[in-house]
């Protein structure tokens, strides 16, 4: 039976069935259900089912009286490969260095002299090597081009071609010295991955050769090749030669692109109203605002959202709902009005998830949520905060304050122990269990990158929080409002939230349900969903890999944007995440993370000199091709403290190779003029 038959079968036998987005949900068969815990979907390999009571995959399958393999699609045996070319590779004496064998379906291997699938220990060398020796040697031109192939059909014709086992992405520094005086004409694929890596071995070989010249051939098919042009009848030796001397051009190195000045970008409106309750929230804020500013209320939306359902609901993989968020704008662009509006929504309805807006030590937080275990914190000037706590004049409790934010953010779904303290005389130490402590920290952006350096990026610190920025233009305005009563829309909302259980089967505002360890739904991914979260992950993984400094801010985007995919679930009132969240989440956590990487770039410094330098030489970067004169340069800097300190600071640019200052007469002064120029300029 196919995984279709089986489909039908597995839910005939289901009660309460009901589609989804994604699949069914339906009673599940293993326990006594009420509440149509089991979901389920298949894809082309397998069907998932999942029960949120926690009934195991036999258990389902054996109530059932299924066999656990009609589940799975069988596995396809992979077709035979076969071998249909070797190409051996020789060294300078003619002696086997190694071969590549060629596989159908295609597919390239190494292959070593004793027979091993493997070059370790094994000079590699370029692809007839001998040959293309004696035509050095000789002053002929060696053709370049991409595989064995075209070199072995080149040389059917009196010509010598080389290339390198694995092709144009797989050069090694060792094969230059064999280019030593070399005349070499490259011959590109037909599409643009092969312009681009022929472009890219001429850079590698350009400091040994005598010449290279560039000739694409015409008349070829979307990524074809020179042994494609030779199939064409008519196409042969003379017709090549006759070819290469009124087609080759000379090869000259690109230039290298000039800088661009990064920036840092806007968020598209796409994502300022989620569907749910996010969104209304959100909505509400902005047209209840003197300024319009939905990026700064979808922010504050998400926060207190996650707030409202902390400790009651998690993912799969036991993520929580608990989110730090620095919301970014200008001074008077209405940073206030979210924070003002979410606090009268929390206390007109009594929702009590309102925590301070300031906090002094280790002790204040813990004391804040041992009251309210689910709190957000809404801090004005965060970016002043921030500075005072990082100070290096900084008291002790004023330096425990981050940390403990830090420790009780990752405790959101399990444990949070107090400090131990030096004497059992003292207050003993307390738990919190499964607490959700959020911020929503609002500030101007200079002020927040001031009070951070590389260290706090380094250590993880930033990458906890989703930095929302709004544009430096001022928003529109509006007539101001009072509110006097929320819609009911987001009151009932909210009132749901509130009187949603911490633990299962109790009821809210029962002692022991308060006392209990909270056993939060499980809200489950569809498969789907998963895919587009480990699509992130890989792309934050090569983040992590190649981005310097910045990458650590790319090792919790995928735990960011599971948490704002289970808000957003909840919110828009779903049992599972579908892809849309997923979607939704992804894309925002990382346009947020690439923005705030920018930010990085451009404003964080290790000290103030640092910063002032950076605003110096992205002047001299803005300017282009065209470079600053002395004159213009100076009037720009005139916030330097003297001709002293900018004297300094152009020296020690140019020490380092990141400006350069070039003297000429192009402008007929009659005297040669000075003009800066960032050094990828030239």
């Amino acid at each position: 039976m196919d995984l279709d038959g089986t489909w039908k079968v597995f839910s005939s036998k289901l009660e309460k069935l009901k589609a989804t987005g994604n699949g069914i949900e339906a009673c599940c068969p293993a326990h006594d259900d009420n509440r149509a815990s089991l979901t389920a979907s298949f894809t082309k390999d397998k069907i998932l089912f999942k029960c949120q009571a926690g009934c195991g995959f036999d258990q389902i399958v054996s109530k059932l009286g299924m066999e656990q393999n009609d589940f799975f699609a069988p596995e396809l045996p992979a077709p035979p490969k076969k071998i249909v070319a070797t190409y051996k590779y020789e060294d300078q004496d003619k002696n086997h260095a190694f071969s590549v064998v060629r596989f159908e379906p295609k597919d390239f291997r190494p292959k070593s002299p004793a027979g091993n699938y493997s070059l370790e220990g094994i000079t590699r060398v370029p692809y007839r090597l001998p040959e293309m020796l004696a035509a050095v040697q000789e002053g002929r031109t060696v053709l370049l081009v991409e595989g064995e192939k075209d070199c072995d059909n080149l040389a059917k014709l009196g010509m010598v071609a080389t290339t390198f086992p694995g092709g144009a992405g797989k050069w090694r520094p060792e094969y230059l010295p064999w280019f030593k005086g070399a005349s070499v004409a490259c011959l590109p694929d037909n599409d643009n991955a092969g312009k681009e890596g022929m472009d890219l071995l001429a850079q590698k070989i350009s400091p040994a050769t005598s010449q290279i010249l560039w000739l694409e051939l015409p008349g070829l098919p979307d990524k074809g090749d020179v042994s494609d042009w030779l199939k064409v009848k008519g196409n042969n030796a003379a017709k090549f030669k006759e070819l290469a001397q009124d087609a080759a051009v000379v090869w000259k190195a690109k230039k290298p692109a000039l800088p661009k000045k990064p920036e840092v970008k806007t968020l598209h409106s796409d994502f300022y109203y989620p569907k749910g309750f996010v969104g209304n929230l959100t909505n509400f804020i902005v047209e209840n605002s003197k300024y319009r500013q939905p990026i700064l209320a979808l922010s504050a939306s998400l926060a207190y959202a996650g707030v409202l359902m902390g400790r009651k609901v998690t993912t799969e993989e036991n993520t929580r709902s608990n989110l730090f968020i620095a919301a970014l704008a200008p001074t008077g662009h209405g940073k206030e009005a979210a924070r003002s509006i979410i606090k009268k929504l929390d206390a007109d309805l009594k929702l009590e998830c309102f925590g301070a807006e300031k906090v002094t030590s280790r002790a204040a937080i813990e004391r804040v949520l041992a009251h309210r275990q689910s709190s957000i914190f809404m801090i004005d000037e965060f970016g002043l905060y921030m500075k005072a706590i990082f100070s290096n004049n900084a008291s002790t409790h004023q330096l425990e304050i981050m940390s403990t934010f830090m420790e009780v953010f990752t405790s959101s779904g399990g444990s949070y122990f107090g400090q131990d303290k030096a004497s059992v005389s003292e207050q003993q130490r307390f738990e919190l269990q499964q607490p959700c402590c959020s911020i929503y920290g609002t500030s101007t952006p200079s002020t927040f990158w001031q009070s951070l350096n590389s260290g706090k990026v380094k250590d993880g610190s930033l990458g906890r929080f989703l930095c929302f920025s709004t544009g430096l233009e001022r928003p529109a305005r509006q007539r101001g409002k009072i509110i006097g009563k929320f819609p009911k829309e987001i009151v009932d909302r909210c009132k749901y939230f509130q009187n949603m259980s911490i633990t299962p089967h109790k009821i809210k505002g029962d002692m022991s349900e308060e006392m209990a360890i909270p056993q939060p739904e499980v809200i489950t991914y569809s498969e789907p969903a998963w895919e587009i979260f480990e699509k992130l992950e890989d792309y934050s993984n090569d983040k992590i890999d190649n981005s310097g400094v910045t990458g650590s801010m790319w090792v919790r985007t995928a735990e960011m944007a599971k948490k704002i995919a289970l808000i957003n679930c909840v919110a828009d009132d779903k049992s599972q995440i579908l892809s849309d969240h997923a979607e939704y989440a992804c894309e925002l956590v990382k346009f947020i993370t690439q923005n705030t990487c920018t930010e990085i770039f451009l404003h964080l410094a290790d000290n103030d000199n640092e910063r002032v330098s950076k605003r110096v030489e992205r002047l001299i970067i803005d300017s282009g091709n065209k470079g600053l004169s002395t004159t213009d340069l100076y009037k720009s800097t005139r916030f330097l403290r003297n001709s002293k300190h900018r004297r300094e600071i152009l020296e020690d640019l140019t020490e380092a190779g990141l400006i350069v200052c070039l003297k000429d007469d192009s402008y007929g002064s009659g005297r040669k003029s000075e003009r800066w120029f960032a050094s990828e300029a030239l």
